[in-house]
């Protein structure tokens, strides 16, 4: 009989154990091989980590017990860690800037120490100014000789005529005033009636026929039509003022404003036989002062400086009989 027939149980035992020494061997060989297993951590010295290990730059808490991984433990370290890590980074960086800035003032200590002071603009000395040249002095202007205003044909109308050596100033005409109509309690009030009749449009002027006992007829024409065109034209102006643009127009050269008593002895004469064309001196004219007009012919005559119901001065044609006035006619004569 063989010795395997013998030893049968002993030989399978032995086949058993042998066949299963290769897996435990290799189970035990994964274990103890560093690295991870699971949650379990086995070290180059093959044992299994416990407590706080670092791995790969990470730390990690394992249990005491078993070896296994504590997560929450671990994390709670990472988060400590990072904070921890963070500050001292931001420390690091303070530090740093701190170091900077230091080492920036000493710099520009020791340049400002190096470099020479610059003496200031207010102490450079001043250069002295040039003396000035003296100007030249001016030529003093030769006065001027003022030229002699040229005399002109018509006379420019001043405001107040040449007083004499002791004139009186004529004053302003009054308008006769109209008697007030009476009023009664049942008849309404009428209006004012106007102190003047309105002024014919264009008169006829009595042409006067030349002769030898009046040869100044053609002069007497021109002057009554030059006075009829100057009413309304020389509103506001004095009686003298008229009576010398009449004369102008008419042609007179030498036609002056002068005061109403020296027209006769510039001019002409008084006449008793009035015609168109003569003027009228009114001494004291009734109401104290001289007045002069120009006839023209009818009884009327054109009066400068005549004030109407309103006080308004107007230049007018109206009666030669002026509130009693004595009229003087004067033959102008040139």
């Amino acid at each position: 009989m063989s010795l395997i027939e013998n030893n049968g149980k002993k030989v399978a035992s032995v086949l058993c154990v042998a066949s299963c020494f290769p897996v435990v061997a290799t189970v035990y060989a994964m274990e103890t091989n560093p690295g991870w297993h699971g949650d379990k951590y086995v070290k180059e010295d093959a044992t299994v980590a416990k407590g706080w290990e670092e791995i790969e730059g990470k730390s990690y808490y394992f249990s005491e017990e078993d070896g296994t991984v504590d997560k929450e433990t671990t994390q709670e370290a990472v988060v400590a860690t990072v904070n921890v890590e963070m500050t001292e980074t931001v420390q690091k960086e303070v530090q740093e800037d701190a170091s900077n800035v230091i080492e920036e003032v000493k710099e520009e200590q020791k340049q400002e120490q190096e470099t020479p002071d610059v003496p200031a603009e207010s102490e450079t000395p001043e250069v002295p100014a040039e003396p000035e040249t003296p100007a030249e002095p001016e030529t003093p202007e030769v006065p001027v000789t003022p030229e002699t205003p040229a005399q002109p044909e018509t006379p420019v109308t001043p405001e107040e005529p040449v007083v004499p050596e002791t004139p009186v100033t004529p004053e302003t005409p009054v308008v006769p005033e109209e008697p007030s109509v009476p009023v009664t309690p049942e008849t309404p009030v009428q209006p004012e009636t106007p102190a003047e009749p309105e002024v014919p449009v264009e008169p006829e002027v009595p042409v006067v026929p030349e002769t030898p006992s009046n040869p100044y007829a053609d002069l007497n024409n021109r002057i009554a039509q030059a006075a009829i065109s100057l009413v309304g034209v020389t509103d506001g102006q004095w009686c003298t003022q008229v009576v010398q643009q009449a004369l102008a127009l008419a042609g007179v050269q030498d036609a002056y404003q002068l005061w109403p008593d020296q027209y006769v002895g510039q001019y002409g004469y008084y006449t008793d036989d009035p015609q168109p064309g003569n003027l009228i001196y009114y001494y004291n004219g009734g109401r104290g002062v001289d007045h002069i007009a120009i006839y023209i012919g009818n009884g009327m005559a054109v009066h400068g400086n005549f004030y109407d119901a309103n006080g308004v001065s107007k230049t007018i044609i109206s009666s030669v009989y002026i509130n009693g006035g004595a009229p003087q006619f004067i033959q102008v004569q040139r």
